[in-house]
């Protein structure tokens, strides 16, 4: 009892660290401090090298995407081009007096790589062969380009003598905007009357020299709105003379249609960026202007006194979004001075029952704040067995989800503490256990814990070896017999499996079948790739349970049944049978 009632403390205690609607007004302790950008032009909070395809200002003192009038938008478009006729050829090597497609020579890339010595070939006999450009978002286009080799005047029998281009925002559904019926140039620009709102953009071949090919070498379309994204990455600054435990991030940003703006941050104990630094925090990308005020935690290594932060902003349409202002909470009062983690065994068989220890080494000085709960994130369910201090057991409370496992203790950890938590697992790959720590004082700013590193890396990763054979693994339903009678034992059972060693999302089943072979009740339908569907969901796994009913909610006849997991069976896939018993 005593230790149901501590956990129900440790609970109430931690979980409003992860509420997404904490105010700035309602965050902080003594010594929480605020780092606030509000003049984005000011260059000393800049860095001009990586900050690309932004304007500080049009809006004075404000971020948004520089506009495109002299960028080529079809430098990062995606071109593809589909011939009407013959495709050029070259001489087979493998088969003499034959020949086979030039590939070099069809090549759509060359068409951007601003070199106009490297070119698309059109053989004779391509009228109607068109180039087709997707700017990847939408624009407002002024000005089409296109070149033929190195766009020289004796090069002009080469060029397209009469094309057409055609734009819509739908690759389907496109309009002429364009033709040019006699062309004489080796670099031929067609200004439009009024520009023309569009993602996509055709060039149609017309008409070319019936004995000679038609070589383009670069395509280029100019518009005046803003370009597709860019980004705006600070200079590394400090939270003055210590450390610091940076807290969340807020946003004041506005957002026009079908923009965004992505912050990442990373932290360093030097003024210069180096391998020791943490690196850029996993991006978070808001869409407007509620989520990007409500803010974020940026996961990097604490703490620290130097920091950069890295804003990239994108539109898919015409407008740009516009970031005002920026504040990062923190505090110069750590949980610990100093951490450092690290996970043995570090190299485990894929998939097969396994105990890892993550020892956790924190160091205090009289002003930190110590450990009072410590949070292990997972990729695989895991239950912890023990948890020792300088090598004695302790008394603690263990709260799991299928992402991270929390663990509270009574008493506040504040010497010196060799920490080491025990836990069971299996990994269905490579995985990583980053680790942070969090004091009552300040529950609303975890600290995260430093991993220990190797020649190999960061040593919170534990690696597997071995191949599943197929990719449906290690199938067992528990318990069975199972009895859904509503008195509260064993009224579920478990479907316990893995999906291994696959990349891409497939279709996944689960069914139930009655011994006639008639289905009963389909449990799950769902696409996925690698994942671990093992352990009770009921403590943090992600098995799936059946409940004993059928598909019309009705609980099945006693008797013995079979669950069925099947895996892209439409083409040619496994699936893996396990009889059941239901009993009452």
């Amino acid at each position: 009892m005593r230790k149901l009632i501590f956990l129900l403390l440790v609970t109430s205690a931690i979980f409003p660290l992860f509420s997404e609607t904490h105010s700035l007004n309602t965050l902080g302790s003594a010594d929480s401090l605020v780092y606030s950008v509000s003049n984005f032009s000011d260059p000393a909070r800049r860095d001009t090298l990586q900050s690309v395809d932004v304007d500080v200002t049009a809006f004075p003192g404000s971020i948004v995407l520089a506009r495109g009038d002299q960028k080529n938008f079809a430098s990062s478009a995606r071109v593809t081009i589909v011939y009407y006729g013959p495709f050029p050829q070259k001489a087979n090597p493998q088969v003499p007096n034959t020949f086979i497609p030039d590939t070099a020579k069809m090549n759509p890339a060359k068409l951007q790589d601003g070199d106009v010595f490297s070119y698309v070939e059109i053989p004779p006999g391509n009228v109607g062969t068109y180039i087709m450009i997707d700017l990847q978002a939408i624009r407002r286009v002024n000005r089409l380009q296109v070149s033929t080799l190195g766009e020289l005047g004796v090069s002009r029998n080469l060029r397209p003598q009469a094309f057409s281009y055609y734009a819509g925002v739908d690759s389907l559904i496109m309009t002429k905007v364009y033709q040019e019926l006699d062309n004489q140039d080796s670099v031929h620009t067609a200004f439009l009357s009024e520009p023309v709102v569009a993602r996509y953009i055709a060039f149609v071949l017309d008409k070319q020299a019936q004995t000679t090919s038609t070589v383009i070498a670069e395509m280029r379309i100019f518009g005046n709105g803003y370009l597709s994204d860019g980004q705006f990455v600070s200079q590394v600054d400090s939270s003055g003379a210590g450390t610091a435990n940076f807290g969340r991030v807020y946003l004041n940003a506005d957002f026009d249609v079908a923009t965004t703006v992505t912050f990442q941050l990373r932290t360093g104990n030097t003024y210069t960026v180096d391998s020791i630094w943490s690196p850029w925090s996993d991006p978070k990308t808001f869409s407007n202007s509620a989520d990007a005020a409500t803010g974020i935690f940026a996961n990097v290594y604490e703490p620290r006194k130097y920091f950069q932060y890295r804003l990239k902003l994108y539109t898919g349409d015409l407008g740009t979004p516009k970031v005002k202002n920026l504040k990062i909470i923190y505090q110069t009062t750590p949980v610990a001075d100093s951490t450092l983690s690290f996970i043995y065994p570090n190299d485990v068989a894929v998939l097969s029952p396994v105990t890892l220890v993550d020892s956790i080494n924190a160091y205090f000085s009289s002003s930190s704040l110590g450990i009072d709960t410590i949070i292990i994130h997972t990729q695989s369910p895991c239950l912890v067995r023990t948890v020792t201090i300088g090598g004695q057991p302790v008394e603690y409370a263990f709260i799991s989800s299928p992402e991270e496992m929390t663990i509270g203790f009574p008493q506040t950890l504040k010497p010196a503490s060799a920490i080491a938590v025990s836990f069971s697992t299996k990994l269905i790959q490579a995985a990583s256990f980053p680790v942070e720590i969090i004091s009552k004082i300040s529950p609303w700013n975890p600290q995260f814990v430093d991993p220990k590193r190797s020649a190999a890396g960061v040593r919170w990763t534990v690696t597997t070896s071995g191949v599943p054979l197929t990719p449906i693994v290690d199938l067992h339903v528990d318990p069975n017999p199972f009895t859904p009678n509503g008195d509260g034992k064993n009224d579920v059972t478990i479907i316990d499996f893995s999906i291994a060693n696959v990349e891409v999302p497939k279709a996944l089943s689960i069914s139930v079948f009655d011994l006639t072979g008639k289905k009963v009740r389909t449990i799950a339908s769902l696409m996925t790739a690698t994942h671990p569907f093992f352990g009770n969901p009921l403590f943090g796994g992600r098995g799936i349970l059946w409940d004993g009913k059928n598909d019309a909610g009705r609980l099945v006849l006693p008797g013995v049944y079979i669950i069925q997991v099947s895996y892209d069976v439409d083409n040619g896939g496994s699936f893996v049978n396990k009889p059941v018993v239901v009993a009452y």
